[in-house]
């Protein structure tokens, strides 16, 4: 079977999804737990930037011609992919909980691209790479909550 193959425009939607995705669920929680609104605040403004970031530099970066001749092999998207999150039925330490686990799992395929991407050039690699440090640091900032 032959490995599957990830356009760099597939990983950037992918991505814009991933973001909006989550900015939607702090976004409501932010709303429904006052107690935490600054937290899920934060964390909607930083997927709202990560998607700018990273969506920038592909368009100021990418051509046609280094499209059509890159491409992710091996990334499995899926692996990165989260079940739907219903915001409405879960406690605030639920949704904190979730929330370092979307961004652990964010963190994580970042990191894989910015790996994966270190041949094609370095800003992308290097926009995957700070997309990754602000998930893993809010991921810990979040963490720290729980404890």
């Amino acid at each position: 079977m032959a490995p599957e193959v990830t356009t760099a425009s597939g990983v950037i939607s992918f991505a814009q999804r991933l973001e909006d995705h989550d900015a939607a669920l702090y976004r409501t929680w932010a709303d429904r737990f006052p107690e935490e609104r600054e937290a899920f605040s934060a964390l909607t403004k930083e997927c709202e930037r990560v998607k700018t970031s990273i969506v920038r530099t592909y368009r100021e970066t990418i051509s046609d011609a280094l499209e059509a001749g890159f491409s992710f092999e091996g990334l499995d998207l899926e692996a990165y992919r989260v079940a739907s999150v219903r915001a409405e039925a879960v406690a605030c330490e639920d949704a904190l909980r979730t929330a370092v686990e979307l961004q652990g799992r964010a963190a994580d395929f970042y990191e894989d691209v910015a790996a994966r991407s270190r041949s094609l050039l370095a800003t992308i690699a290097m926009a995957f790479k700070n997309a990754a440090k602000r998930k893993r640091r809010s991921e810990r900032r979040l963490a720290s909550r729980l404890a």
